[in-house]
């Protein structure tokens, strides 16, 4: 288990260090098409926040270092020092701060967005650990998590199910309007609408209708994101 972790972070450093290396080729390209400027502070920011996006913090904030410092030195060179008294060079000081804290702000969006996949993970695997038949949707009615139960009674694993449409999965002899629009139908019929609910998955409260669609030991609880 260990070895598998450690491997998946080596292959996500090699992956970041990809990206990483494609954005500075990316800068030397576009800098040799241009001159007196440089596209390294708006490549350069690009490139820090498609690592935030994927990355855990650690790996964004190790490939900071060198995209700052490459960032500076090609500023550095496009600087008029014959004009640097006039204002070249405080207005190069500011660019570098500046981009020293659009990566400040990446870092912080990466650890923001790790932590809510950690607690949102939890909290889909104690839903799906619930011992009732359960089926989580969102308010197009596509469905994000379901409990082994529901697997059981279906004869589906989470893989058939995640991702498709209810009709798709329980049948739609199952539902009264089985068309594109059933889930609004479910929650507007008698059957289908039990009571409103405020959830909160990771750090957002969201508000919730909670069902039962069928009846018997087939019987599933829905719950949908509105």
């Amino acid at each position: 288990m260990k070895s598998d972790i450690g491997i998946r972070n080596d292959l996500s450093v090699v992956s970041a260090a990809i990206i990483c290396l494609l954005g500075i080729g990316l800068i030397m390209l576009v800098d040799t098409t241009i001159n007196d400027v440089t596209s390294a502070p708006v490549i350069g920011v690009c490139t820090l926040f498609l690592l935030a996006l994927r990355y855990p913090p650690r790996v964004v904030a190790l490939f900071l270092i060198p995209l700052w410092i490459f960032v500076a030195f090609r500023m550095w060179n496009i600087v008029s020092w014959s004009t640097a008294e006039g204002g070249q060079l405080p207005r190069y000081w500011i660019r570098i701060m500046t981009f020293g804290l659009a990566g400040v702000i990446a870092v912080a969006a990466a650890a923001y967005r790790a932590r809510l996949d950690k607690v949102t993970g939890q909290l889909m695997r104690i839903l799906e650990a619930i011992p009732l038949p359960l089926i989580i949707a969102d308010a197009s009615g596509a469905i994000r998590a379901v409990s082994a139960e529901t697997c059981s009674i279906s004869g589906l694993s989470r893989e058939q199910i995640i991702g498709f449409r209810l009709p798709d999965v329980v049948g739609s002899h199952l539902l009264e309007e089985a068309d594109e629009n059933w889930y609004q139908h479910w929650l507007e019929s008698p059957e289908g609408k039990i009571f409103d609910v405020e959830l909160q998955l990771g750090a957002r409260r969201s508000p919730a209708r909670v069902g039962r669609l069928g009846s018997g030991r087939h019987a599933v609880m829905i719950v949908i994101f509105l």
